[in-house]
């Protein structure tokens, strides 16, 4: 059964943008090696109300896609412990949804792909990283 060792989310400011860096270790069990695997990100602003989703795409743009704000990495894995590192980068304006600092984190999912029966999707959320936009 797959499943998240760790999940880190960091981030940095570049002109008008925020990079967020993810950086992840995965344990798979040996059956799972050497078969195709979806890895899946949702960016998500925590709110004291109800957490909003943050995407890369403008909803003016993304209208009628109903999952623009997921973003998607496949990839093999050749051994049983692997580590995946991301850089995602948003248009600041995107990001800055309040006043205040934003506190992002990403809700994480591991999904098999074209694998014999038995495979287990794995899931986590990482923590929260305090952007200043």
């Amino acid at each position: 059964m797959a499943s998240f060792v760790t999940a880190n989310l960091d981030h940095e400011i570049k002109g008008g943008f925020v990079v967020f860096k993810l950086d992840t270790k995965l344990r798979f069990e040996s059956a799972e090696v050497n078969h195709k695997w979806l890895f899946q990100i949702e960016f998500m602003e925590a709110d004291p109300v109800k957490d909003d989703p943050l995407s890369k795409i403008p909803d003016s743009v993304g209208f009628g896609e109903a999952d623009a704000r997921f973003i998607r990495h496949y990839f093999v894995p050749s051994q049983e412990e692997v580590e995946l590192s991301f850089e995602e980068e948003f248009p600041a304006h995107l990001v800055d949804t309040e006043m205040g600092k934003e506190e992002v984190y990403a809700n994480l999912q591991v999904l098999p792909l074209e694998a014999p029966p038995g495979f287990v999707p794995a899931k986590t959320r990482t923590n929260i990283t305090h952007v200043d936009v």
